[in-house]
């Protein structure tokens, strides 16, 4: 079990990066009495954001610094043994990840992050799960816009589903229904990764094609494919839906969720998700368009010469991001629908419905939210998380924090409401 005797209860590991950088001014506003650190390998840079930290700080202790670096073993494994929780945002998670993880594991602390690269979550699960599970370790994988309004959204409409129905739904269905924000080069690197990683590997192909590439060892698969690529009229809304970038994340993240928690969502539970656009003639440019872009992209960063013109002329580089404005003026809108089979969906039975939403940018300022909460509610320990939850191994949000992380996230302003 994680150590209470810490002298950290939250280390932000790669706080001077884009997003590192935002959830340690999330913690300097929002972490109250916590002790919490900011790390990385540049002592200079955690100084001078200390600097700016004090600007914004509630009140509560200031931030440590931590050196540390993943090309220094010893460095990560002393600063694992030195917090209840490592949050760290240091990607391409597949290139820098690894060692964190298992630094973690060895150390006793838990873990959380915001890695979208399933195939590398496949990895650490076939590495660390049991080691994890044995420990009392939980690494928590995928806390942010991926893949937590997903994840919870869907154990939300499961806990209405079973109030209102007194069994699971055994078909849900995400729908992007409004998103606002900007993207940054940290989210440009993985994803770019990913796909390279993919192009000279048959093995990171299989796992980012495979629905259930996230279920436990031994777990025989469900009946679900591969997300929607195309344009589809959508009769249960009413309009056309596209291709939602993050599906192939997503949809595995709910699935490992049901197994992890007993198959309460049920055995044959069924799950997808894309992206609600137009109804008329509009609506099926857009979501044809939305589709076409999204393979032409894909298909350039698989290519080594149009990825490094898409790196260099049009993507933003490596510790770049949306502007200030840009954050404040985003904002997200997730509906959840779910009915108790494809047969009542397909007959125009109404559905349950579950709204996930935010005011701010989905990838940073509601991932930052995230992602912070995630990790101070680790910290907060066995008493925070309540029953219903598993207490160790490479876990999801759902599975490892459940209904008690919902609760956090709403009283910090997010919406997870059934309609």
């Amino acid at each position: 079990m994680v150590s209470t005797a810490r002298e950290f209860d939250v280390v932000v590991f790669g706080a001077t990066g884009f997003t590192g950088r935002l959830v340690a001014r999330y913690l300097a506003q929002h972490g109250g009495d916590r002790r919490w650190a900011v790390a990385g390998r540049n002592e200079a840079k955690l100084h001078a954001l200390l600097a700016e930290l004090g600007e914004l700080a509630s009140g509560g202790a200031a931030p440590s610094v931590v050196a540390a670096d993943v090309g220094d073993e010893g460095s990560l494994k002393a600063m694992a043994a030195r917090t209840r929780v490592v949050c760290t945002t240091v990607g391409p998670y597949a290139l820098y990840g690894e060692a964190v993880v298992r630094a973690c594991v060895e150390e006793g602390a838990d873990y959380c992050d915001l890695t979208g690269e399933m195939d590398w979550v496949a990895e650490m699960i076939e590495r660390y799960h049991e080691a994890a599970r044995s420990a009392g370790v939980r690494i928590v994988h995928s806390c942010g816009f991926d893949s937590i309004p997903s994840d919870l959204g869907v154990l939300r409409l499961q806990q209405e589903a079973k109030r209102q129905w007194a069994e699971p739904a055994g078909l849900a269905k995400f729908y992007l229904w409004d998103a606002r924000g900007g993207f940054s080069g940290g989210t440009v690197a993985s994803a770019a990764e990913t796909v390279e990683r993919a192009s000279r590997d048959a093995k990171v192909r299989e796992r980012l094609a495979d629905p259930y590439a996230l279920y436990p060892a031994g777990e025989a698969p469900g009946a679900d494919g591969g997300p929607q690529d195309g344009a589809r009229f959508d009769r249960a809304i009413g309009a056309w839906t596209g291709p939602f970038m993050m599906a192939r994340v997503n949809e595995k993240v709910v699935r490992r969720s049901n197994a992890l928690r007993g198959f309460e969502y049920g055995r044959d539970f069924r799950y997808g998700e894309v992206v609600k656009l137009g109804r008329g003639v509009g609506g099926a440019v857009g979501a044809w368009s939305m589709a076409l872009g999204l393979g032409g992209l894909v298909a350039g960063l698989a290519l080594g010469p149009t990825r490094a013109l898409l790196r260099r002329f049009v993507l933003p580089a490596a510790g770049e991001g949306p502007s200030e404005k840009t954050m404040e003026e985003g904002r997200f809108c997730v509906k959840v629908f779910g009915w108790k089979d494809e047969r009542a969906m397909k007959a125009g039975d109404a559905p349950l419905v579950v709204r996930v939403e935010a005011d701010k940018d989905p990838g940073y300022g509601a991932t930052a939210l995230m992602l912070s909460e995630s990790a101070m509610l680790l910290a907060d320990g066995e008493d925070a998380l309540g029953d219903g939850v598993v207490r160790g191994g490479v876990l999801t949000t759902a599975a490892a924090m459940g209904s008690a992380l919902i609760d956090r996230l709403e009283l910090a302003g997010m919406v997870f409401e059934a309609e």
